[in-house]
């Protein structure tokens, strides 16, 4: 009896185990995360408030797209917060991860990354591109 309890938990935890790269779009992973409950821990929009990590998590996420890639970063953060474009950065906890959901809109669709965070360091895990995901 008790093993047949822990395999249904391990079963329903990991049936929640999110990860982006898990997705082609993330209007996909967005849904995903609504239908497990999943929410952000933290939001982090306001541009006087930005950490020094944060503002290189910023820099990076816009000098990745390509008419873009030697914008300073003072350039960077004047593009990510202008009133069109809605910066944020959404912190999650997925996957035994804690993991930043760094994106904008410059046009009609979403640009960003997703960034894992590591204590005071962080490594690129995927770029938005016109809403669609690439992992790496």
């Amino acid at each position: 009896m008790k093993t047949l309890l822990l395999l249904s938990m391990f079963f329903s935890l990991n049936a929640f185990a999110l990860h982006p790269c898990e997705f082609e779009m993330t209007q996909d992973f967005r849904e995903a995360l609504t239908a497990s409950g999943v929410k952000p821990l933290k939001v982090s929009k306001a541009p006087s408030k930005f950490r020094f990590i944060e503002k290189q998590m910023i820099h990076l996420t816009i000098s990745l797209q390509e008419w873009l890639s030697g914008v300073s970063r003072n350039e960077a953060l004047e593009l990510f917060v202008e009133d069109r474009n809605d910066g944020e950065i959404l912190y999650y906890h997925l996957d035994g991860k804690d993991i930043a959901l760094v994106h904008y809109y410059p046009g009609d669709n979403e640009y960003g990354a997703f960034i894992e965070m590591k204590g005071s360091a962080f490594a690129l895990l995927a770029e938005i591109r016109d809403s669609d995901i690439y992992c790496y």
